[in-house]
């Protein structure tokens, strides 16, 4: 089973420095999937990948591979610290935002149709999910319908 994005934000704040280290600089390198990058946005990580990010960019020493030109060796280094330095940069902002939600700086939401549905979604997952599905159904069979009507308007095929 897969594991969930609030699941492997637990495990990653859990782990110990040089292996979240590790995996950050792995995270930067070569991006992966959407989940991923939200596990490392989240609000119980970001804190933390602000922190490592400005530690490894101060002292982080990339070894220079076996076979490894000077030229390709400064430019992976030189990549890297571009890819620390946004996600440095954007941990930073995620913080900042969180911490301004808290103090009551930033609206939640002024929506409380928006506010109400999400604490629904909360509160009732599986509902919610197949209510939103047969929402997007009927939204694709209506879209349909019209595509056809006006096919059938303009004497074109299907």
């Amino acid at each position: 089973m897969t594991a969930t994005p609030n699941q492997m934000a637990a495990a990653l704040a859990a782990a110990p420095d040089q292996a979240f280290a590790d995996m950050l600089i792995d995270f930067v390198t070569h991006p992966q999937a959407n989940q991923l990058a939200t596990v490392f946005r989240s609000p119980e990580v970001v804190k933390r990948v602000a922190r490592t990010t400005e530690r490894l960019l101060a002292n982080h020493h990339v070894v220079q591979a076996d076979g490894e030109s000077r030229n390709a060796y400064t430019k992976r280094v030189r990549q890297l610290r571009t890819a620390l330095e946004q996600e440095q940069q954007l941990a930073q902002v995620i913080a900042a935002g969180d911490a301004a939600r808290a103090a009551g700086r930033i609206d939640r939401g002024r929506n409380p149709a928006q506010r109400a549905r999400r604490r629904l979604a909360d509160m009732f997952p599986a509902e919610y999910t197949r209510l939103r599905h047969e929402e997007e159904e009927e939204v694709a069979r209506l879209r349909r319908a019209t595509k056809n009507a006006r096919r059938a308007r303009t004497g074109s095929r299907p």
